[in-house]
């Protein structure tokens, strides 16, 4: 019997835009109802707090989150006794030195130890590969989801003068049309959300102008998703002398480096302020860009630590404090961050923490022979249905071909090989050689970051 993918892949253009609708519909409701709105309110109140009062309601959130992991979660009860700790030694900030690290590797070997035996909300499952290829099960609370929007609604949106209801331009991961779709349209429209929901699978020279003609009609608010994706359609549109054809009032983007020549970039196209956001599926820290540019860190949502590990230095180290289906107490992000002098006071007049720099997340893209270039937060959802991965990347030589490698379980045979490449063939087409190769492990960045695309001709690096 057909899943409903294949039944959306099937389906006349009219119908999937009502499927898109439906599943907007469902996924309104689960992010922006419930407690929502008052959460809104809180978060709203919240980023006026002085320093020391945002200091306080950290650290009582963190005693409480600490409590709870120490009295439900296997991991944390056994971690705890065999530290000799009690929940009660970890007062504030400071005391988490005396916990260990968190891989991501120990969360992937055994997501279960980390989910409490005892929860009073039905938990949502979800799986995260980031841009490192390399998928992650874990569990959200419906509350800890409505928080995290609500979040995003206020610091995020709100500072970018834009709110939920506007009219938004989404490009993303999603395979809103199948990658073989030679002739436009390749968007679809989500009415729940007031949502053109574009692909970032077709990017070429030759469908780059229909982007650009179907957002001009669109006139969307604001354009959300992908930093590689937004740049390739606004370096389209400056190169064709067509900037100011699509005026947002705001670009958010994030999951990918902003370098500096992007960022120009994309203002120029689109004749606004872009804005930059940092977040995790696994709901452990929050990060979002004020209008006057600083990158404010939301303390009461998660406890974030520049620190050092295995040498490698400003290691994005989080405590999540909101989410109780699966607590994760400093946690290796694998990402990196510099963050301001603590005395940084932003014009803004937030005493919100300040992150001077978010490093680490440059990666490369995929160019194909048929002139289309992927990066690497789409190609990452390849990955991610995809059992017994524990790392993966592409490494691209030459237009015509890809080499994968990976590195797996007892669990990953032929069959999920051949699942896999579906997955990267929905995203690159049939056009490009793909070799796959089994290692024993993958090379890690200057910054300890393992990157997904290892590109020579498809580079985009920071001038």
């Amino acid at each position: 019997m057909p899943g409903l993918e294949d039944v959306y892949r099937r389906s006349p253009i009219v119908v999937q835009n009502a499927m898109a609708t439906a599943f907007g519909a469902k996924e309104r409701l689960l992010r922006y109802g419930g407690r929502f709105r008052d959460y809104c309110d809180e978060v709203d109140r919240g980023q006026w707090l002085s320093a020391d009062e945002l200091a306080e309601l950290q650290a009582a959130r963190l005693r409480a989150m600490v409590s709870f992991s120490v009295d439900q979660v296997p991991y944390y009860r056994k971690l705890f006794d065999q530290l000799g700790l009690a929940a009660s030694d970890i007062r504030g900030p400071e005391d988490l030195a005396a916990l260990p690290v968190l891989e991501k590797d120990t969360v992937r070997q055994d997501p279960e130890a980390f989910r409490p035996t005892d929860l009073a909300e039905r938990p949502v499952a979800q799986t995260t590969g980031g841009t490192t290829g390399t998928p992650l099960r874990y569990w959200v609370t419906p509350s800890a989801m409505q928080y995290t929007y609500a979040t995003y609604e206020v610091r995020f949106r709100r500072w970018a003068g834009v709110a939920l209801g506007d009219r938004m331009a989404s490009i993303n991961g999603r395979k809103v049309v199948p990658v073989e779709q030679a002739k436009p349209p390749f968007w679809r429209h989500n009415l729940a959300f007031n949502q053109l929901y574009l692909s970032a699978y077709h990017l070429t020279d030759e469908h780059l102008p229909s982007y650009v003609e179907r957002l001009e009609r669109f006139a969307p608010e604001v354009i959300v998703g992908y930093v590689s994706s937004i740049h390739l359609l606004a370096d389209h549109i400056n190169r064709h002398g067509l900037a100011g054809v699509v005026r947002p009032r705001a670009v958010l983007v994030s999951t990918e480096t902003l370098f500096p020549w992007m960022r120009a970039d994309i203002e120029q196209a689109f004749g606004c302020k872009v804005h930059d956001g940092y977040g995790l599926g696994e709901l452990a820290a929050f990060i979002t860009e004020c209008r006057h540019g600083s990158l404010h860190v939301s303390p009461e949502y998660g406890v974030v630590e520049s620190t050092t590990t295995d040498g490698e230095e400003h290691r994005l180290i989080a405590t999540g404090l909101f989410n109780r289906a699966m607590p994760l107490l400093r946690y290796d992000t694998g990402d990196v961050i510099r963050m301001a002098p603590p005395d940084h006071r932003c014009p803004c007049g937030r005493e919100l923490p300040v992150v001077d720099q978010l490093l680490g997340r440059a990666d490369d893209y995929v160019v194909t022979p048929d002139g289309r270039s992927v990066g690497p937060a789409p190609l990452s959802l390849a990955f991610q249905g995809v059992p017994g991965i524990r790392e993966a990347q592409i490494r691209q030589a030459e237009e015509a071909a890809v080499d994968v490698l990976l590195v797996v379980d007892a669990t990953f045979d032929d069959a999920r090989e051949h699942q896999l490449d579906h997955e990267l063939r929905e995203r690159l087409g049939h056009v490009v050689d793909i070799r796959y190769e089994r290692v024993d492990a993958i090379a890690r960045t200057v910054w300890g970051k393992r990157r997904l695309v290892d590109s020579s001709i498809g580079r985009r690096g920071a001038t």
